[in-house]
């Protein structure tokens, strides 16, 4: 089978998606697959490497590290469409996602589509709920997965989104994986050390560390509200947040504003391949995001054996059971008991620790990938 996975966020961008589809493609040339990858270049000039195809783009005004490209003549397209991949897997909703339809129309290939983004929470938030996004957010999904045999949500909670909806009889759930091998590579006491001066922060057993984008809906605002309270009961404890995004001046300025800034560490972006060392300067993973479909960073900090503390969503059902590898809250008063209800009690913290590990196990790299091949052989035995 010939697979082409058309995607927005690739090796030139950082995030959860981005992430999903490196490992998608390792996987699948691994175990012997023709895989090729249709993504957007980091410049206005189209090149290959070896089986990924990057299309000349510009960056979108919309949302940064996005990119945009309308090359649908390109060189690098009509060798696409002369190579007729038999399936194309697209994961994202952007300019790929119209390439990509533009070559299936061209060869006949079977497409599937997957849904990693909460866009009616990213959009609109606390008014996703009215009638005008509901209906709008139908509409979206209507028009964007009209055309695919199978749409591929990460989990339960894709089942009750408005943009899902009209796709409801053709949704199939496969939870995100994690490459265990490398996000569990032991971190040297030097390197940790090194990183903690970095930082300048103590190594007292009190170490938060959170890694995502610095975005709004990430909702980063109300875990460093629900830290000045922590401190209160707390003093010694830290926050270290990972990543960067449109937000983060905002949110440095309201850490000056809650008097945490001592106490908060802003690492900034950070090399895929480093991200694990970071997660073992920490103590309990936390995060206050409602808008996460099946958070990677929530997988990759279990793998890294942390205790999360979480607010409660859908989302976390299969990865986070309250009081076994974690805590889940729903109030700042919750968010400080269960830190401290953590931190205070080895006993506990080594139980959540190997809790964690344990789960993690459960969404394994090679068990996505496993299942994803298994839905593309369905889907093209029904084709």
């Amino acid at each position: 089978m010939k697979i082409l996975i058309a995607s927005d966020s690739y090796i030139f961008q950082t995030n959860g998606a981005a992430s999903m589809v490196m490992e998608l493609v390792s996987g699948l040339r691994h175990r012997g697959y023709e895989t090729k990858v249709l993504a957007p270049s980091n410049r206005n000039r189209s090149f290959r490497i070896d089986d990924d195809y990057f299309i000349r783009s510009f960056r979108a005004l919309y949302y940064p590290d996005v990119r945009f490209s309308m090359a649908f003549n390109d060189p690098l397209i009509r060798e696409l469409k002369e190579w007729k991949p038999d399936l194309i897997h697209v994961h994202t909703e952007g300019s790929m996602s119209r390439m990509a339809r533009n070559i299936a129309a061209a060869t006949g290939a079977t497409m599937v589509m997957s849904a990693h983004t909460n866009y009616e929470h990213m959009l609109f938030g606390d008014a996703r709920h009215t009638l005008p996004v509901r209906t709008l957010m139908r509409i979206f999904g209507k028009w964007t997965y009209r055309d695919v045999s199978t749409v591929i949500t990460p989990s339960e909670k894709g089942r009750s989104l408005y943009q899902l909806e009209p796709a409801a009889s053709r949704l199939q759930v496969i939870p995100n994986g994690v490459h265990l091998d490398r996000i569990q590579e032991e971190v040297s006491r030097n390197a940790m050390q090194e990183l903690f001066r970095k930082y300048d922060l103590e190594d007292n057993g009190c170490v938060l560390v959170m890694v995502t984008r610095l975005s709004r809906e990430k909702n980063i605002q109300e875990i460093l509200q629900c830290f000045r309270g922590l401190l209160e009961e707390l003093p010694q404890a830290q926050l270290l947040i990972v990543g960067d995004g449109p937000d983060r001046k905002r949110l440095e300025a309201l850490c000056s504003s809650l008097k945490i800034g001592e106490q908060v560490r802003f690492a900034g972006r950070v090399p895929r391949e480093d991200v694990h060392y970071h997660y073992a300067l920490g103590d309990i993973y936390v995060s206050a995001s409602t808008a996460e479909m099946h958070s990677m960073s929530y997988l990759e900090a279990m793998a890294c054996g942390l205790p999360l503390v979480c607010r409660s969503d859908s989302s976390l059902h299969g990865v986070l059971e309250h009081g076994k590898n974690g805590v889940s809250f729903s109030s700042e008063q919750e968010f400080v008991e269960g830190i401290l209800m953590i931190l205070t009690d080895p006993f506990l913290h080594e139980r959540m620790q190997t809790e964690s590990l344990l789960r993690a196990d459960e969404f394994a790299h090679h068990r996505h990938v496993e299942d994803t091949i298994k839905l593309y052989e369905e889907v093209k035995r029904r084709d």
